[in-house]
């Protein structure tokens, strides 16, 4: 890398700067929803990502699951499913996210055309999250009644976290004492949903479902200039604090088994809205307060589960879930232009005893920040019963890159999901 090539990489560095020194609403609204609902990434840092999977073994299928789980372990995708409980369910799961992000520069030859990529910062982030839900279906002479959930997890995960250490382009990159400065990025906290479901089989295998999820939260940012104690620079640290997200968001599920070797199902998310007041202090040493609103947009997903002919017990799931993100609104910024998206789940499970299973999935996500921005996602998984309880593990890699101002980023999401599941 030539030193023009190095220089484009400070100038990077002190634009970053100076946007956060200048532009205090700007900020606002990026730094107090700070992090990315549960994609841990920099490409939905300002809103977030809404959480899907809600067990290990939706995750192995690529996310799939409106028409193929059970019980308690089917809660967070189709309410309907929760009437297919047995008696007494609890299902707890706990979940493992490493998030890696290269941020790349490109490096030109004499004519200005891009011949590579420099790798300039490369952060690595481990989260770890935990969902739990329990379901309850009367029998006997209650039959008729229908089956009752309630359950606890994340909705919006509000987390991430960048470091970057400028360094003099003068000189190679050892020498302790050429450290321009140091700036990090970090931001925590999330929304968590209580969800209280009811469900019934309304006609023989046809289920109907509705859940209600409260929401609640709270997140933190932080950005800050570090110098080192040569340099005639002051550290500088800017922090908002986003208290009492609160919001409401309703969800109607369908389910219909009646199919010949398919079964169906048909899921429906409202609209909802977050509002919470904020604080913190700018780069200049100002107080800012206020409050903020974020409107999220409805939701339908499909999910088809087929059961081919054969005698090899394999099930095919596929969810196509559509979101329309261009109605999101926020109160400090206008004109947003975000782009509705189209997510496709895909998995196959195929049992080979009566307690184990084995499972592969794929997943197909863009971003609403630009559509062209997608992650794909390769899954697996097994499925077993011991002494009783149900283990379903899950694994998720997923990748993608896309451009940025100045450069690159490249994303590497490994999660990774263990559910037990127990009735009574």
């Amino acid at each position: 890398m030539n030193r023009e090539q190095s220089q484009g990489i400070n100038r990077l560095g002190r634009q970053n700067m100076r946007r956060g020194l200048t532009v205090v609403m700007a900020l606002l609204a990026v730094a107090s929803l700070c992090g990315s609902a549960g994609a841990f990434s920099y490409a939905e840092w300002h809103y977030g990502e809404l959480i899907s999977a809600g067990d290990a073994r939706s995750l192995a299928l690529g996310g799939a699951g409106l028409a193929s789980a059970d019980g308690a372990r089917g809660a967070g995708l189709n309410p309907a499913l929760i009437a297919k409980t047995v008696g007494l369910e609890i299902a707890a799961t706990a979940m493992v996210v490493t998030a890696e992000e290269s941020r790349e520069a490109p490096l030109y030859d004499s004519f200005e055309g891009i011949i590579g990529y420099n790798t300039y910062a490369f952060n690595t982030t481990l989260y770890d999250r935990y969902i739990g839900t329990v379901s309850w279906k009367p029998s006997g002479d209650y039959a008729w009644a229908p089956a009752v959930a309630i359950g606890y997890g994340p909705q919006l995960d509000m987390s991430y976290s960048y470091h970057v250490q400028y360094r003099d382009s003068d000189t190679q990159a050892e020498p302790v004492d050429k450290i321009l400065y140091d700036y990090w990025t970090e931001g925590d906290g999330g929304v968590n949903a209580f969800t209280v479901t009811l469900a019934h089989e309304v006609v023989p295998e046809v289920y109907v479902g509705l859940g209600v999820d409260f929401l609640r939260g709270q997140a933190d940012a932080e950005e800050r200039w570090v110098y080192p104690e040569y340099s005639e620079e002051d550290d500088v640290d800017s922090w908002f604090s986003s208290d009492d997200f609160s919001g409401t968001q309703f969800t109607v599920g369908l389910l219909v088994e009646k199919l010949h070797r398919v079964d169906v199902a048909l899921v429906y998310r409202s609209s909802f809205e977050l509002a919470a007041d904020y604080s913190g202090e700018n780069t200049e040493g100002d107080v800012v307060e206020g409050n903020l609103e974020y409107s999220y947009p409805s939701a339908i997903g499909v999910g088809f589960e087929y059961h081919p002919r054969n005698e090899i017990m394999t099930m095919v799931s596929l969810d196509i879930e559509y979101t329309k993100w261009s109605e999101f609104e926020d109160s400090l910024v206008d004109d947003l232009d975000l782009d509705d998206t189209i997510e496709y789940r895909v998995g196959v499970e195929h049992q080979f005893f009566n307690t184990t299973q084995a499972r592969f999935g794929f997943l197909y996500q863009p971003s609403y920040t630009d559509e062209e921005t997608t992650r794909a996602a390769f899954c697996m998984g097994l499925g077993l019963d011991i002494v009783g309880v149900r283990l379903d593990v899950g694994g998720q890699l997923g990748v993608r890159e896309y451009d940025v101002e100045d450069g690159r980023i490249r994303e590497t999401t490994t999660t990774a999901m263990a559910t037990l599941t127990h009735r009574f």
